[in-house]
């Protein structure tokens, strides 16, 4: 069975699969299954027991969510008939009149969008299709539009006790922080910034399950980067960082607990989770205490690199006299490979006082047992480590023309792309905004193939710097921005950077940013499941001494 993309599944059919997954899951865990259990579940689901053997057999064979899709029959759940100028119309009129505190009434906004459609020249819609467009809105959003954020947080916020997790990967908790050290360039060793760190511990082990360090400010795709940082295994990770040490937690968490950030509440977020079966709590507003857990990491990894030069510490008072561009020597690679040896080889490993030993320990209790304790067994592995980043990547719709695909004025060829020439139908495409070299196309067969530049001259660029040279041109009152002037800026904006390296903290920031991209040649989807190089093994005394058996012990209590 194809799989579709997680973005195309409509909302009823999304939510009956839902339904199902909880009776067919504890159908296929269930080592005694008998006819009379598989009868009690057809009951519970209204469904014959044929129905349900069919369920599980599909289960079975691909244990998620999307294998228990209804298949609908007619047309596709949200195929509209209308002319694409009234539905423009009918969104258009509901957010100017309807989204707004006057609170006017359904019919007064029908009478709205009929006006609108007889200036216009077109044929008015039904009642019934207003209304319709108008439900397909997320009721939070239509409440809080019309009677305040406050109102929509009062009666669909969520509300839950303390949290608690029983064994591993049955919570885990993300945030981010501005790290407390400045970076310095990889060439000039001039100082930039403070990078900024999304990490992830598992509540129960205490264990950090994953992190990613970026110059750029917390975004979806940070998000994404750690999530799929923390749920693959890390072998050949350690391997390329050089940290001769074990980092065993991975694995697919049940529930992540997320603040109400912008970026935790992406559409590619929700919909990745969900077919990997993580279900998401968002912490209640004003309620610091349910992000107690990731917020005492963060201030233990703190608390530990105060000890590396360039630091800035937490406050005015510990900083005193030490000005940090001045003793800024790391950077953000160092800084990176420096947390990897702080967490494998110090935080994991110290006692900690809230949970009574190290989290490596608690994690391998948590795994295999200890005692009469029971555990909960080896995480599953996921099955396409490629696929699982790409499905929490942005996604755009392309249609695929002679010339290849369009994205961010920029275009793109494969030679698999003249299978679908003519296709009247737009094809997910999804990118890294990290690296818009490459765009992850979606086949009909339920496969995401790899689409470069048109023109391989051209060098790889983030999104960042795509939307600063598009700026650029518009001030320049560009009325035709197309590729070659696109990169034609990006090269003028990189030689002005390269030539005040020296002396301007933003263009040092932005070559180091560029730096990132071009430095792996491909994208983080493209890298992964590749084969680290092996390490030869062999440390002198010398070597052995990493930053992190330097630093001063650090006490977890909680």
């Amino acid at each position: 069975m194809n799989t579709p993309d997680l973005t195309t599944v409509g909302a009823k059919a999304w939510n009956e699969a839902r339904r199902y997954l909880a009776v067919i899951r504890r159908l296929a865990e269930d080592d005694c299954r008998t006819r009379a259990k598989t009868v009690a579940a057809a009951r519970e689901l209204g469904c014959g027991p044929t129905r349900v053997y069919a369920l599980l057999r599909q289960y079975l064979l691909d244990p998620r969510l999307t294998s228990l899709l209804p298949q609908p029959r007619g047309r596709k759940v949200g195929t509209t008939l209308l002319d694409p100028a009234v539905e423009a119309l009918i969104e258009a009129t509901i957010d100017d009149v309807y989204l707004t505190r006057q609170r006017v009434r359904l019919v007064e906004l029908t009478d709205e969008v009929r006006r609108g459609c007889v200036a216009g020249g077109l044929a008015p819609p039904s009642r019934k299709a207003i209304t319709a467009r108008l439900r397909a809105r997320k009721a939070g959003d239509v409440l809080g539009k019309r009677e305040g954020r406050k109102a929509a947080r009062d009666r669909y916020a969520p509300v839950k006790g303390a949290l608690s997790s029983e064994y591993p990967l049955a919570l885990v908790q993300i945030d981010h922080t501005l790290v407390d050290v400045i970076v310095v360039d990889s060439e000039t060793r001039a100082p930039i910034q403070r990078p900024w760190l999304t990490v992830a511990i598992d509540v129960n082990s205490r264990c950090i399950a994953g992190f990613h360090l970026s110059l750029e400010p917390p975004s979806a795709t940070s998000v994404a980067l750690c999530l799929t940082h923390a749920v693959l295994p890390k072998t050949n990770w350690l391997a390329e960082s050089g940290i001769n040490g074990a980092w065993p937690v991975r694995g697919v968490p049940e529930r992540l607990h997320l603040d109400n950030a912008k970026e935790f509440r992406s559409e590619a977020l929700k919909r990745g989770c969900e077919q990997y079966g993580i279900a998401i709590d968002y912490r209640p507003v004003r309620t610091p205490h349910y992000g107690g857990h990731i917020e005492r990491l963060i201030g233990t990894m703190m608390g530990k690199v105060h000890l590396l030069p360039g630091t800035t510490f937490s406050n005015v008072a510990e900083k005193g006299d030490i000005n940090p561009d001045k003793t800024a020597a790391m950077t953000i690679y160092e800084v990176e490979r420096w947390l990897g040896h702080a967490i494998a080889g110090v935080y994991h490993r110290q006692l900690h006082r809230g949970i009574g030993m190290p989290p490596i320990e608690a994690w391998s209790r948590g795994i295999a047992g200890h005692g009469d304790e029971l555990g909960r067994g080896e995480p599953a592995t996921v099955a396409d480590p490629r696929r699982f980043l790409i499905d929490f990547l942005p996604i755009e719709r392309r249609l695929v023309r002679r010339d290849g695909v369009r994205l961010h004025s920029i275009a793109y060829w494969a030679d698999v792309l003249s299978t679908w020439i003519g296709e009247p139908t737009p094809m997910i495409v999804r990118y890294d905004p990290r690296d818009l070299s490459r765009i992850y196309l979606l086949g009909p067969d339920d496969t995401y193939y790899d689409v470069a530049y048109r023109d391989l001259r051209r060098p790889p660029i983030s999104l960042w710097e795509h939307r600063l040279v598009l700026k650029r041109l518009r001030e320049e009152g560009r009325a035709l921005i197309d590729e070659a002037a696109i990169f034609n800026a990006v090269d003028a904006m990189r030689a002005i950077a390269d030539d005040a390296v020296r002396t301007s903290k933003r263009a040092r920031r932005q070559r180091e940013r560029r730096f990132q991209v071009i430095q792996g040649g491909q994208s983080e989807a493209a890298r992964i499941g590749e084969n680290a190089q092996e390490d030869d093994g062999t440390f002198d005394e010398a070597d052995m001494l990493q930053p992190h058996e330097r630093m001063l012990p650090v006490e977890e209590w909680s």
